[in-house]
């Protein structure tokens, strides 16, 4: 059987609040459910919350614990109850400063080990845009149709440009006609200029999605959701997967 060398994918954003722990999470069940074995690591640092769309009651340590040497690496990876090959070490509550080598050794360690790593990064110009550039093969910047977030992306892709790294794919989340129709945005290719990131995929509004983040509950694995992140991981895969927006 062939070494496996996972492959490690930074979900990132320019501003907070546009899903990225709920399509990390999203797309871990999705990767899993093709037989890939995961590995979910959430690095917002006060931000826990890929334990409760887990269901994952069962935590004792977290990220902090594993980088300041209170438990082993068996210890902080924790299995999802309902995803076969599907793993999280979920972001500490209170964590002193987070060293960047050591976030490299880690996530080096852990490639011989797992098919994929989605790191789910903490929003902004900081340790996330460093790590993203220092330990992984493709950012997925996620973006909601509105000019804020639209702007703040843009300055994700021009500050991964300014560290010479250029692989990065958009995905545009959360998206409603509304904000078409009343003109917010002209429409997605607004959002693909304004970002300046190749599209990867559409995610829409979905009530499912809320249910899911607050709640643990698990999306339909034949639900929309889950459909359209089983295609953005084949395109991850170099897969051709028509691109549908509703």
């Amino acid at each position: 059987m062939a070494a496996r060398r996972a492959k490690v994918i930074a979900i990132t954003s320019g501003k907070g609040g546009v899903g990225k722990s709920t399509l990390t999470v999203s797309l871990g069940i999705a990767a899993a459910s093709t037989g890939k074995r995961v590995l979910l690591i959430e690095m917002d640092v006060g931000l826990r919350g890929m334990d409760i769309m887990l269901g994952l009651n069962n935590v004792v340590y977290d990220l902090g614990d594993l980088l300041e040497g209170r438990c082993n690496i068996s210890s902080a990876i924790v299995p999802s109850p309902n995803v076969p090959e599907l793993y999280a070490i979920v972001a500490p509550v209170l964590m002193g400063q987070v060293l960047l080598q050591d976030i490299q050794l880690l996530v080096e360690g852990l490639r011989a080990y797992f098919d994929l790593i989605f790191l789910d990064m903490p929003a902004g110009l900081g340790l996330g845009i460093r790590a993203t550039c220092a330990v992984s093969d493709l950012a997925l910047i996620i973006s909601t149709p509105d000019p804020v977030c639209i702007r703040d992306g843009n300055q994700v892709v021009r500050e991964l440009a300014a560290r010479g790294f250029t692989s990065h794919r958009l995905i545009i989340n959360r998206v409603n006609r509304k904000f078409i129709r009343r003109r917010v945005v002209q429409n997605l290719d607004e959002v693909i200029d304004g970002v300046g990131s190749q599209l990867i995929g559409v995610i829409p509004e979905d009530p499912e999605v809320t249910l899911f983040s607050s709640s643990g509950r698990l999306p339909d694995e034949k639900g929309e959701l889950q459909r359209i992140c089983r295609a953005i991981c084949s395109r991850l895969d170099g897969e051709y997967q028509p691109l549908i927006i509703r």
